[in-house]
């Protein structure tokens, strides 16, 4: 279709009462734009020499046809999966149920022989006979237990020496923690105050020698010596809960005396 209008588009064009002679006269008369100085007569261009544009129908060739481009075999279409049909299992047999042989009964108890009228009355133990029944003897009752006498209690503690007159003071070598071998003399008659009188309380105040670098040091002295001497009197029977430790390493302290002490001092009492 393409093609035939394109021949006639041709032959209109070639003839000499086609399109193009029809508008030559005006443009020679009008004159091409941009061709001659105005007022000029224009230039009036030659006709197309014959056969140029002698394309009839009868002359006309189609188109050639391009080819089919090479597009390459289309690959084979896959095949489809394969059913696999899984594999019926056959049932094992029925198990063989067997009927058990009844058990037999037990056999009857052996005759007891007879006993001779000689051996009847001699002593030893009595001799069952069938269809006799032995009397067993009952078991022997349990005892009931004897009462125990109270245990003795324990005798009262001696009464320990009163406790001295004045402060109640530890005194320490300097740099020591161990006890002095005469603490136990004044401990005790402490210790005997305190089961006394349930509601009194004991405090430590614990002190050290020492400068103001060795503060610290002297501080940690000062409590090790409080716990060894609240330790000895646990020892006496005294809860640890009673004695309260003030550890005040090189601080001044209230009374005359030696740094290295500890002072003890009723509270509630």
């Amino acid at each position: 279709m393409c093609a035939a209008i394109a021949v006639a588009t041709a032959v209109m064009l070639a003839s000499p009462s086609g399109l193009l002679a029809q508008t030559a006269p005006a443009a020679a008369v009008q004159g091409a734009p941009g061709q001659g100085a105005p007022g000029q007569p224009a230039r009036i261009l030659p006709p197309p020499p014959p056969g140029a544009m002698g394309l009839t129908l009868e002359n006309a060739r189609p188109l050639p046809v391009p080819t089919r481009p090479a597009l390459g075999t289309p690959p084979a279409p896959k095949a489809p999966p394969r059913l696999v049909l899984p594999e019926v299992m056959a049932a094992p047999p029925p198990p063989q149920i067997t009927a058990e042989a009844p058990i037999p009964p037990p056999p009857p108890p052996a005759a007891i022989p007879n006993v001779p009228q000689s051996l009847r009355n001699q002593p030893g133990p009595p001799v069952p006979t069938p269809g006799s029944q032995v009397a067993t003897a009952p078991p022997p009752r349990p005892q009931a237990p004897q009462p125990t006498a109270p245990a003795a209690l324990p005798p009262p503690p001696a009464v320990s020496a009163p406790l001295p007159a004045g402060p109640l003071t530890v005194t320490f070598a300097a740099g020591e923690v161990d006890l002095p071998a005469s603490v136990d003399a004044l401990l005790a008659p402490v210790a005997e105050r305190l089961r006394t009188r349930e509601t009194a309380r004991l405090q430590l105040f614990s002190y050290a020698s020492g400068t103001e670098e060795t503060a610290r040091e002297a501080r940690q002295l000062s409590l090790a010596r409080a716990l060894v001497l609240r330790e000895r009197l646990t020892a006496y029977g005294i809860r640890s809960t009673r004695i309260d430790i003030r550890a005040l390493g090189t601080g001044a302290p209230a009374k005359d005396g030696p740094q290295d002490r500890i002072d003890l001092e009723f509270v509630n009492d």
